[in-house]
């Protein structure tokens, strides 16, 4: 039996149990290994939360965790770290890491760089940049692509005392020398367990959705995207894996629905977080399955889905077995921009339809959209703006651009010097990283603060508007005049 501690590497307070660190735990147990977490998500490593910085930008409305007796633990983060792993006495570290969280990983690893127990670092970020968190940080194996068949192995061979640096998906460093091995086929997603949802605390089920707290966590339906927009790491996932297996996948509804089951009746689930990056992208054998299934359950869930796959009776469907939200990602309201540059082949007249189909469920509409693309104009911002006045949906949410590695955009950045090689990515709800002659840092923050009341209230307002954009005196006040009139109006 090999002791894990696995490491949840999270922001300050983002309330979302991680799917990914819940089947490794699921895979270690059933092959006996004893596992137990450190997670970061209650230490404050930011000022101010993900939720806090939406609120302020007038996208979601505000709730607080606080309310339920959740806050920031006050122990020192390193310190606590440090501590669990002396009294755990584990055989391996293993730290799951995104790209805005990865200086926190480090942070975390320095401060063990004394203790010899081996280490390793999945996720995300650790796919797309496994030779450079080698070079920079005191960790023995980087885990590429998926990891659950990988670290079950790794613990195997630790328990046997046998050599690993020829585990499929690992990184590994014996000296001055890093070893890269093969890829593993993909696995089966039918063939994993279910998620370990034991090794939380009971605070991490609270998560805000639509202004209230719930009960809630995520299942996992799909895995991967069929698309290969130029800003996320599925394009570059489809071609790693070319060869030894499709990336995006399917889950059978049949487990997909006994695991859900499942989890309602042991952590009393009010709310379902349903993972599908394009969920009415289905057969309609497949989707006829769903429906009838999740008719037993009826826990209130939102979609995500894209504007070529709206169909009503569909909708109307899902909403009669407790869809209550439906988010269509949006991007960019400029149709040469979102093709050339974003790499969507969608045409505004297809966004138009799709919203106009959807709106006529019933059901609440969200549109997702980013601010702040490599070569992005204040012009080509406000062609954003008029098409979601045009299409107006219920939730007008904006991002900011970050550049992920492994992204087509990504390399665009660094290759026109809008962002240093080195410099990781930000929080997509508060942080401009990239710096472009046409539009600053501190402009797009003000244009992503700003969207709402540019797509909502009146043109004759928008010089008031465009006052607000500012983070002086002046347009912090007209700001906070604006919100007041925004939140009575909309929020309510």
């Amino acid at each position: 039996m090999t002791r894990v501690l696995l490491s949840y590497v999270n922001s300050f307070m983002d309330n979302l149990i991680p799917i990914g660190v819940s089947l490794l735990s699921a895979c270690l147990k059933r092959e006996g290994h004893k596992v137990e977490l450190f997670d970061t998500t209650f230490y404050r490593t930011r000022e101010e939360t993900g939720d806090d910085a939406r609120v302020k930008s007038l996208q979601i409305r505000s709730t607080n965790l606080a309310d339920l007796g959740i806050r920031e633990k006050p122990g020192s983060l390193t310190g606590d770290f440090r501590e669990q792993i002396n009294r755990f006495n584990p055989d391996l570290i293993a730290l799951s890491v995104v790209e805005p969280t990865y200086s926190i990983a480090r942070e975390m690893l320095e401060s063990i760089r004394d203790i010899k127990t081996p280490k390793i670092v999945g996720g995300i970020h650790a796919t797309m940049a496994a030779e450079e968190i080698m070079r920079e940080c005191p960790t023995d194996m980087v885990c590429r692509g998926e990891g659950e068949e990988a670290i079950v192995e790794l613990a195997s061979r630790l328990d046997s005392g046998k050599d690993f640096s020829d585990v499929q998906n690992l990184v590994v460093r014996k000296g001055q020398t890093l070893t890269a091995n093969p890829l593993r086929p993909l696995v089966k997603l039918d063939d994993l367990p279910d998620q370990d949802w034991d090794i939380y605390d009971r605070e991490r089920f609270f998560k805000p959705m639509g202004g209230k707290i719930w009960v809630s966590g995520p299942i996992e339906l799909t895995r991967g995207c069929t698309y290969r927009c130029t800003f996320c790491c599925n394009a570059e996932l489809q071609d790693m894996y070319k060869g030894i297996g499709r990336y995006p996948r399917e889950r059978s509804i049949a487990k997909f629905m006994a695991e859900l089951k499942d989890k309602k009746q042991k952590f009393g689930m009010q709310y379902l977080y349903l993972v599908a990056e394009n969920f009415l992208h289905m057969s309609q054998e497949r989707f006829s399955e769903f429906v009838e299934g999740y008719s037993d359950v009826r826990l209130p869930f939102w979609i995500e889905t894209r504007p070529e796959t709206v169909d009503l009776e569909k909708i109307l469907k899902l909403r009669e077995v407790g869809c209550e939200g439906l988010s269509i990602g949006i991007e960019h309201g400029n149709d040469q921009f979102r093709r050339s540059v974003l790499g969507r082949k969608v045409s505004n007249e297809r966004l138009v339809e799709a919203f106009r189909t959807a709106k006529k469920s019933g059901i609440r509409i969200c549109a997702n959209n980013i601010v702040g693309f490599p070569t992005e104009t204040r012009d080509l911002f406000f062609d954003t703006v008029e098409l979601n006045r045009v299409l107006e949906p219920d939730n007008p949410i904006i991002n900011i651009f970050s550049p992920y590695r492994g992204t087509k955009l990504w390399g665009m950045c660094v290759e026109n010097g809008y962002v240093a090689r080195e410099r990781t990515a930000g929080d997509y709800r508060s942080d401009a990283t990239l710096t472009m002659p046409q539009l600053s840092s501190s402009e797009i923050r003000g244009l992503q603060r700003t969207f709402p009341l540019y797509v909502r209230l009146p043109r004759e307002m928008w010089p008031q508007i465009q006052t607000a954009e500012r983070f002086d005196e002046a347009g912090e006040k007209r700001f906070g005049e604006l919100s007041k009139i925004y939140k009575e109006k909309y929020m309510r």
